[in-house]
């Protein structure tokens, strides 16, 4: 090479030319690109539009403003107070008017302008009324305290009451053929009348207020306590009804 530098450009130049040969002829195998798609056109008509509104007309001006009066404005009256009730006139019809400034001395009796009835009475003081004493009222007395049984000597005997009981048997019992008993507790006075009793229980309705009718307004022996004088007890006393054929 180094005797022949002519050799060696020749065959650079060829190298090059061959180098730059295949360069082209690869661009020949290269894919080309798409071409674009021509734009799209699209034609279209509006419809006309509304004709134009006519234009407002203008505002009016404004009205003028009325002159102020000069003239003084009326104060408002004053609201009147109301009138003062006058007093009621006192009544002194049938009063005696004396005068005690010491000065002089009358007395006189006025009245409504009727016409007196009968003489004048004295004048003066009015003399005070007799105070009547109330004289208290007798309380009445207490009934008698009740002595128990177990604290008598004689204890009340019962009289006769089987007629009384047969004619306040229970209409309805009787009616539906039922018996029963009835208890009842009773006061026993000192003069053996019974005046008083209660129903303890009934075996049926009607019982009880059987056996208090048959017992009250009877008459049994009277009680006595240890002294042997009369006092009042209470009993229990039942009634038995029975049904008879």
């Amino acid at each position: 090479m180094a005797e022949h530098p002519f050799v060696g450009l020749v065959a650079a130049a060829v190298t090059s030319c061959l180098v730059h040969g295949i360069a082209y002829a690869s661009l020949a195998y290269a894919p080309k690109p798409a071409p674009e798609p021509p734009p799209s056109r699209v034609t279209f008509r509006a419809p006309p539009g509304p004709p134009p509104l006519p234009p407002l007309p203008p505002e009016p001006p404004p009205a003028p403003k009325p002159p102020e009066s000069k003239a003084p404005k009326k104060e408002a009256a004053p609201t009147p107070e109301p009138a003062a009730v006058a007093p009621a006139p006192v009544d002194l019809r049938g009063v005696t008017l004396t005068n005690d400034s010491g000065q002089a001395s009358f007395s006189s009796i006025v009245g409504d302008g009727a016409s007196f009835h009968g003489p004048l009475g004295p004048v003066g003081p009015k003399r005070p009324e007799a105070v009547v004493p109330l004289v208290p009222t007798a309380a009445a007395p207490a009934a008698p305290a009740l002595v128990a049984l177990a604290d008598l000597s004689e204890k009340p005997l019962a009289p006769a009451l089987g007629d009384a009981l047969r004619q306040n048997y229970p209409t309805e019992a009787r009616r539906r053929g039922l018996g029963g008993s009835a208890t009842v507790e009773a006061r026993v006075d000192a003069d053996g009348r019974i005046r008083s009793a209660r129903l303890v229980n009934e075996s049926f309705a009607g019982f009880g207020d059987a056996c208090r009718k048959t017992l009250v307004g009877s008459r049994w022996s009277a009680p006595k306590d240890r002294s042997g004088r009369a006092v009042s007890t209470a009993i229990r006393y039942t009634c038995r009804f029975l049904v008879q054929p």
